[in-house]
Parts: C-alpha cells; structure tokens; sequence
C-alpha cells in the first residue's frame, strides 16, 4: 500500500447537532458504537416513549425492561451464548445466526473496501449481505453470504454474476426514493467502479425510476421465474414500502418469490432529492403488519420471508419489528455506523470523511479488519439481544415469534392506527407532534442554478422522527411499484397545465405571491398565476379558513395568513380546502369553482398534499419571502433570474414527485387523496384520507 494512503480505524464525532433534528441522534449513534465495540448492547428494551417510531412507541408485553438488563447483566455475553435459543433464520441454503440483511449497499455507493468488510463480517457473524446494484467486487465474490442485485440500470450485470450469491434480488424500489431511480455522480464513476458497470469513466450511471420490462404484478412473475432457472437460485423483491405494499408482496409471493424486502420511508441511501425522501412512502413499522396480514389471510405466509427494512438501528427494534411480522431485518445505515459513519450526509459528493462513500482514488482508505470487526461485534450484540428476547418470552426459536401481534401493546397513538397495525392501544395519544416553524433557507442550488437538493443517508420523516409544523406534513405521498409503472421525468414529460372554469390556462399549479416586480416578472415569464391578477377577476374572494364563501363566488383563495396574530388554530388550511372541495362537489358545483390554497406553505411537497387534497391552486410564500431578503441588494435582473431559478426548481420537484406516483397531468392529481396516507389517524379523519397501511 501506498505510503500517502491514510487509514481509518477509530470514530470520530458524528456531526448532529443542526437546523433538523433527525433520526440518528448521536445518543443513537453512541449505542451503535458501544455495541460495536463490546458486542452487547447496552440497553437491551426501552419503556415506550411518547414520539418517534411506532417501534419507539409499542412495549413487548410482560416484559420488564429493568429485570431484562439485570439478567444480561448476570448472563454476560458468554452466558446469553449459552441460551438454548435459536435466534436465527433459514434464508436459502442456510441457516442464518442473526436475522439481519445487510444492504444493498453498491460498490460505487460504497467505496469498495467498506463493501468487502460488510460481506467478511456477515459470512463470520452468520449475517446476509446485498451487494446492491452496479457489478460485484472481486473480493466481495470470494464471500459466501451475498446476494446479487437485478436492478433497473442493470449494471454489470451477466449470468455469471447473478450466480455467484445465495440469491438474487429484483429491486423494484427503496425507501430512501420511491418511484424514481438511481443516480451514480460521474465523479465516483472511475477504475474499477467503472470496468465493473461497464460505463466510460466519468459518465454518470443513472437507473431508470422503472424496469422496462416489468410494467405490471404478471411481468414481476415473469422476471422472478426466469432469474430462478437462469440462476439455479431462490429470487427475492426488494420494493418500498408504500400504499400498496400489501398487493405487491401478495403477488411477489404468488409469483413463486423466496420473500419480499419492504423497505421504508426514512431509510438510508447514497443520494436522493430530499423532497422525494422526506415526503414518499411509509414508514416500515406500518407496512410489515399490513403485509404480514394479507399473506395469513390468503394462505400464502409459509415458508415465504418478509423482510422489513428502514431506521432499524438495534436488536430491539428487530424483535419488535418480528412481532409485527417481519422474519428479519434489512439494516444499512447502521452498520454503516458501526463502521465509522458520522451522519454528514455528504454521500453523493464522494468526499466521505470517513472513507465509507469516498472516491476509490481517494488516499483516505478504510482499515477493512477494524471495520470487520466491528460490524461482527454488532451483529453479535443484536443476536444476543434477540436471545435474550425470545429466551425471556418463554420461546426456544425466534422465528417462532413472527406476527405475534398479541404480545405487543402500543402507547402515546390513536385508534385508527393502532387498529390499521392490529396492536392493542394501551395508552391513547396522538402520533403527530408539532412544533413552531423555522425559516428554513432556500438552498444555493435552488435559486443560483435551479436544482433540487440532492442528499445522502436517510432518517427524516416529519411528524414521525421529527416534529411537524402542522398536520400536512403528516401525510405521505404514493409512489408505484409494480401495481402501475412510474414516470421518469427525465425522460418523460409530465404535463402541470391548468384550466381554471373561466378558460384561463397556466403553465403550473402553482401561484406566487406579489411580494416585487423581478418575482412578477420570472411568474409571467413561465406562465405562473400571480395571487394579485387572480383577486382582481370578478367573483374572487380571499377568506381566511373557517369561513364560508358567499354564494356565486367562483374563485376563493383560502389564505391562512388572513387570521392574523396567533392564526395557527383550527381549523388548518389544509382542513378547510378539503371542507370547500367536498361542499363543492355535493351542491354540483365543483366545475364551476376554483379553489386557491395560500399562506405560510413552503414546498413542492403542500403543492402537492394541496393540490390531492382539492385545490386547483397553491401558493407558497415562505421560499420566496426568506429569498426576497436575501438577495434584496441584487440588481433588478439577478433578482427575476433567482426567483425564476427557484420557480423551476419547485416545479420540477413536482414532478419528481408526481412521476414517483406514476403521474402523467395535473388532471390526475388534483382532487385524488387516494394518492396520500396519513401517519396520524385523527389528522386522517379531518383530511378525509386513509391511515397509512389501509
């Protein structure tokens, strides 16, 4: 090895401490390492809390969390080994120690040592390792526990490779972006990465949002069969968890599958829009019980693996997530931690400080025994907490415990959920916690050169692991898998095109606010409604919400700013859009009205939440309020190229959201709340949409 390489084999402090609070807390990522590094963890059950995860919030019932340290205390590691309990599982031709899947993390992703480090720590700890799409490293296949990934962009891909793994794995979609594809920056495309995705260096490798051959639940069937007598291997989908994850592992079962990865909203990833992973999916802990019930109810359960993925970060989450009805875990970003992480969310830039995501030509390189040890360490500090577990409820093997819905009591949630989850309510409460709005800046990218913020890693779902500013925030966007293809807006067009009942037509559902002539100017120059022409056509009223319009208004702009000091009461903005829109519709009027959402909105996300919700059109003031102070001393020119760079960037996150849901028009989102689910179930019974998992 070169003398100007640097190795890494210690932490350093994780970053943490910014604007958003997120998932991976550095108390989070403090347990992670000490599991790491002593290979038990070091709370074993937690009581249930009053925020966050439905994992955070449901207890394992009769367990006392007190009385389960103590007796890991007086058990010790070697003692916990001891445990006639089988905490493992049967995945292909073997018998796993621990019931975690570690992936699929991609050699490109990764920076190639880290790869080879996850796939030596599963085959010692008794693991399973995803290798993730984008051609398998030649020390990676000298490994016995990996499975090969069959992934849109079909990267590297022959039949040689696709046989060198226990199984092979379709990805269909991930929880950090679904519905749309992957995306390799051309910097990290070189040597090997590049030989091994048979791409020119420095070309950017991105995946189509779809595969072009599987459009459908009977083209999913087709592709399973084929790679299972191309291969002579057992098959498994990897889809995200989203509205109809149900139907989709219902067929991926049907379609002969050894199982289905459901990985949910939060989870990690190299590089994503952030409006994609903040705002598209479902959490995990939502699906795994709605499609472990639909399997039992069809008789198709047996013998099929479900496999749960997407901020599980300890043995106690597996085993919860098991009881809900999971057989085992997809965990990423944890072992990511374990290995050094620092949550710096700079994935996608090929400068990991860590050497984790770096470039391959980086000097800095990670020391692969340190990294392998600590990631067995881990494993081994799950498996004993699992032990632990099932040893504790009375049970000789883990596996026995899959979908014990009964031994689990939820705290701190509403009905709604906890009926959808099909877990006692112990304790009433409400999932959404709010808390007052910030004023987030606009990105640089945004209005210097209008593009969407691309981040890495995952673990923000507002309402859920963070605070919400208010109940729209609490519902989550559809994305297709399987059940109907979705569009790539970079290859697709996506039509926003508005007709309001008078024959006026824009360009996008979105209006912008009259705050001074370059944000005038960049409107028209698109083609955008401005809030002051629009309360300027005759029959136009502005009310704020709780207020009915009079009768032959056709145009009412219910503006939530109108309420003045202290306006944060009920009812929501959104509540009232929905009222207006369903009154609408049952006096006959709906086509002769248009209804305009405004106020204190802040993303391509309330367009869209809105626009489902029955607007026609939303403005969002809150961007182009913080970027009229920002850039107040710029010549008059420089301002309507800002304020039109951000204009374009809101619009095509958009679309990126639109085509994740398989949308073509503006005509087939407007009004349609099938395309949202709630995490809350109160605030889903004000908005008139399902709970997520219905």
């Amino acid at each position: 090895m070169s003398a100007s390489v640097k190795l890494v084999a210690g932490y350093k402090p994780p970053v943490g401490g910014g604007r958003t609070q997120e998932f991976w807390s550095k108390d989070r990522i403090t347990a992670i390492r000490y599991a790491a590094q002593h290979g038990v963890e070091r709370t074993i059950l937690s009581r249930p809390r009053a925020r966050g995860r439905l994992l955070d919030r449901l207890a394992i019932r009769d367990l006392d969390p007190r009385e389960l340290s103590e007796l890991a205390r007086k058990l010790g590691p070697e003692g916990i080994d001891r445990l006639d309990v089988d905490a493992g599982v049967d995945f292909a031709e073997v018998h796993l120690r621990v019931p975690v899947y570690l992936g699929d993390m991609s050699f490109g992703a990764l920076s190639g040592r880290p790869n080879i480090a996850l796939a030596r720590a599963a085959d010692a700890a008794g693991a399973v390792v995803g290798v993730g799409e984008g051609g398998l490293h030649p020390e990676v296949a000298r490994c016995r526990n990996i499975v090969i990934q069959w992934a849109s962009g079909r990267f590297g891909i022959d039949r040689y490779m696709l046989r060198r793994g226990l199984a092979v794995n379709i990805k269909i979609g991930q929880g950090a972006k679904p519905g749309i594809g992957g995306h390799l920056p051309a910097r990290k495309v070189v040597g090997e990465i590049a030989k091994l995705r048979k791409l020119p260096p420095g070309s950017e490798a991105l995946s189509p949002a779809p595969h072009h051959d599987i459009y459908s639940i009977e083209d999913l069937a087709q592709r399973v069969k084929m790679l299972r007598e191309l291969t002579g291997r057992p098959v498994i989908v990897k889809t995200a968890a989203t509205n109809q994850v149900g139907f989709v592992t219902l067929g991926t079962a049907r379609a002969t599958a050894m199982g289905i990865i459901i990985d949910g909203a939060g989870a990690g990833t190299g590089a994503t829009p952030r409006i994609v992973r903040d705002h598209v999916g479902m959490p995990v802990d939502y699906a795994v019980p709605v499609a472990d019930r639909l399997l039992r109810e069809n008789g198709l359960r047996d013998g099929f693996l479900v496999i749960g993925g997407g901020m599980i970060s300890s043995g106690e989450d597996v085993a919860k997530l098991i009881l809900l009805g999971a057989n085992m875990a997809n965990i990423s970003t944890a072992a990511l931690i374990a290995m050094g992480c620092i949550m710096c969310h700079i994935c996608n830039t090929g400068n990991c400080p860590v050497a984790l995501t770096n470039t391959i030509d980086s000097v800095l390189k990670l020391d692969i025994d340190w990294a392998v040890a600590r990631v067995v360490n881990w494993l081994r500090a799950i498996e004993r907490t699992l032990k632990l577990i099932t040893y504790a409820l009375g049970e000789d093997n883990l596996q026995k415990l899959v979908g014990r819905r009964d031994l689990l009591e939820l705290y701190n949630a509403d009905e709604y959920v906890a009926k959808v989850v099909g877990v006692e309510l112990a304790e009433p409460g409400q999932i959404a916690w709010y808390s007052d709005p910030g004023d987030e800046p606009v990105p640089r990218e945004v209005y210097m050169e209008a593009k969407t913020p691309v981040l890495g890693m995952g673990g923000y779902v507002p309402g859920y692991t963070t605070p919400a500013e208010r109940p729209l925030d609490l519902l989550r966007i559809e994305a297709a898998q399987v059940t109907r293809p979705s569009v790539d807006p970079y290859r697709e067009e996506i039509d926003l095109t508005v007709r309001l009942p008078d024959g006026t037509v824009y360009e996008a559902p979105i209006a912008v606010p009259c705050l001074e002539e370059p944000l005038a100017e960049a409107a028209e120059a698109l083609g955008y409604p401005l809030e002051c022409e629009l309360m300027e056509r005759p029959y136009a009223i502005a009310l704020p919400p709780g207020i009915e319009p009079p009768q032959g208004t056709t145009l009412i702009v219910v503006d939530e700013e109108l309420r003045g000091r202290g306006g944060r009461s009920k009812p929501w903005l959104e509540e009232w859009v929905v009222r207006l829109d369903d009154e609408a519709w049952s006096s006959g009027i709906r086509s002769d009205i248009a209804i305009v959402a405004a106020g204190d909105l802040r993303s391509a996300a309330d367009v869209y939440k809105l626009l489902a919700l029955g607007a026609d059109l939303v403005s969002i003031r809150r961007p182009f309020r913080w970027l009229s102070r920002k850039i107040a001393g710029w010549p008059s020119e420089r301002r309507r190229e800002a304020y039109e760079n951000t204009l374009i960037a809101i619009t095509w996150e958009l679309k990126l959201l639109m085509g994740a849901g398989g949308l073509t028009s503006y005509q087939s989102l407007q009004g349609n709340r099938w395309l949202l689910r709630s995490l809350d179930g109160e605030v889903a019974q004000r908005l008139h949409v399902l709970v997520a998992g219905e």
